[in-house]
């Protein structure tokens, strides 16, 4: 019997293909690196043509899965055309090399310099193309202020270990400034995109894929800086060891997340709050400003000269540590206030809908019990509002206590409350949380007088890729209001096709 491989079967299945390539290109990278570093010999010229092969390779790989990925019909056009930049900058790898190996000479300088704009070109294009998760304009805002923050650090990286050296060694003809500025410009730009990419995220069938190709571009951008600064303070025009592992390792990235994207079925109609960041990119802001305040404070080190510069680098990196902290403070709070309730403390139907969409994303089978209280209206008009609260606020911490991890307990609104029970085995781990959550409600006491919680329990399974979230939800409030018939007593129910309105049964039992 063939099973179904879920999105995260095939992820892992992706990342197995392309890693035995990777370390065989490694060791053949390392075995020239060794007799250099042991002063063996005294030209690269080996090492340099046995990094380019490993390049090609990864470019002849690369440029196959990205024009798969650029054919396949299923994915948006947007999509696709982002797959097509992807290809390009692979291509430009594949008729390059050979060229520069064969063919580079006294002008290899310059065949670099050309590959290298056409590449960086090609996949800046591929990054505003790759279609982000949508948001309002206010996040949208934000992520660009965070990107531009990084996109500042970079900059003072780049000052530090190339422009500035280059201009002091070289002078400031017009030369001169046009190559300080090509490659830079072009590394600021892919660092924006890529930090806007993080922060902004996909869903989660194209993810991965911009996890990848974002990392990539990352590690690009630190090739080039290393490059930058061996060429300004040692006048090397050539590239350097370092420069070629970063350029392996960015082809590599690459090359998987086209791979990754041949193999992820893309799902168009996942809903807009289901898509999520990428978790790593809301640091990257922390750690651009730490590094400009590192390399203040490395430099007034070098000089020996502590007055002033080395006074203000320590504390501006103070002060610096304490207003991010304090923006870290308020931004979680603010996100807690967002997606929880304010006054049970439970989630809300935001992060209701978006567990439950992730999990049918990742092709799991999940449970959603979708709960009512019983007799809350009478509570509030015999006992008022405040009292109806506490019982909001009691019912919750049953809810907590009787709902293992990783379900999550969620209030709908008023006396409504669901529960969302992911990734799980049979269906009768369901059936043992409603069960659980019946037999653990009982008598409370609110301001001296004795309160039943009674609640209708409605539960629904649903197979990897079966129904939707809202298809899920309404099969839960059917049982639940089949349970609600039963009686004011705690009762449970289970969905059965019986139970839909377009039926000749109806909602009989």
């Amino acid at each position: 019997m063939r099973t179904r491989r879920t999105p995260r079967a095939r992820h892992r299945r992706a990342a197995r293909s392309v890693s035995p390539l990777y370390p065989a290109f490694g060791l053949l990278y390392l075995a020239a690196l060794i007799p250099s570093a042991l002063n063996l010999v005294t030209s690269l010229s080996w090492y340099e043509q046995a990094a380019e092969a490993a390049r090609f390779a990864f470019g002849v790989f690369g440029l196959a899965a990205a024009v798969r990925a650029a054919r396949m019909p299923s994915l948006p056009a947007r999509l696709r055309q982002a797959w097509g930049a992807v290809a390009a900058c692979f291509a430009a790898l594949v008729v390059a090399i050979p060229l520069l190996l064969f063919f580079g000479g006294s002008g290899r300088s310059r065949w670099d310099d050309a590959v290298h704009v056409v590449f960086v070109v090609a996949l800046l294009i591929a990054l505003q193309r790759f279609p982000l998760a949508p948001t309002n304009r206010r996040d949208r805002l934000k992520a660009a202020i965070d990107a531009l923050t990084v996109m500042a650090g970079g900059s003072v990286v780049l000052w530090y270990t190339a422009i500035g050296p280059l201009l002091e060694r070289s002078g400031m003809s017009a030369d001169i400034l046009i190559s300080a500025a090509v490659y830079p410009l072009g590394d600021l730009a892919l660092l924006f995109s890529a930090v806007k990419a993080l922060l902004r995220g996909a869903d989660d069938s194209a993810q991965r894929p911009l996890r990848l190709l974002t990392a990539g571009t990352l590690v690009l951008f630190t090739g080039d800086a290393v490059r930058g600064y061996l060429s300004g303070h040692d006048g090397t025009d050539m590239p350097a060891s370092w420069q070629f592992v970063a350029w392996i390792t960015a082809d590599a990235l690459l090359a998987a997340a086209a791979l990754t994207q041949t193999r992820t079925a893309f799902t168009a109609s996942t809903p807009a709050d289901a898509r999520h960041t990428l978790g790593v990119g809301r640091y990257l802001p922390f750690v651009a400003v730490a590094v400009a305040q590192v390399l203040m404070l490395a430099q007034a080190w070098a000089d020996g000269r502590f007055f002033p510069w080395g006074g203000l680098a320590i504390g501006g990196a103070a002060l610096s540590v304490l207003v991010l902290y304090r923006q870290t403070l308020v931004q979680r709070e603010s996100d807690e206030r967002a997606l929880t309730d304010g006054l049970t403390g439970l989630a809300n139907r935001t992060v209701f809908r978006r567990t439950s969409s992730r999990a049918l994303a990742r092709g799991r089978r999940m449970a959603v019990l979708v709960i009512d209280m019983n007799g809350f209206k009478e509570i509030n008009d015999t006992l008022g509002h405040k009292a109806g609260d506490q019982v909001l606020v009691e019912f919750a911490a049953v809810l907590r206590r009787c709902v293992p991890p990783p379900g999550l307990p969620v209030r709908l609104g008023g006396d409504e409350f669901a529960v969302v029970l992911p990734g799980i085995r049979e269906p009768e781990e369901a059936y043992e949380v409603a069960e659980r959550l019946a037999s653990a409600l009982g008598t409370v006491d609110i301001d001296g007088c004795q309160v039943t919680l009674a609640a209708s329990i409605g539960v629904t399974v649903a197979e990897p890729a079966e129904l939707t979230h809202d298809e899920i939800v309404h099969r839960a409030d059917l049982a639940m209001y089949r349970a609600k018939s039963l009686g004011p007593e705690t009762n449970w129910a289970i969905w059965q096709e019986y139970l839909e309105p377009s039926t000749d049964l109806g909602l009989a039992a």
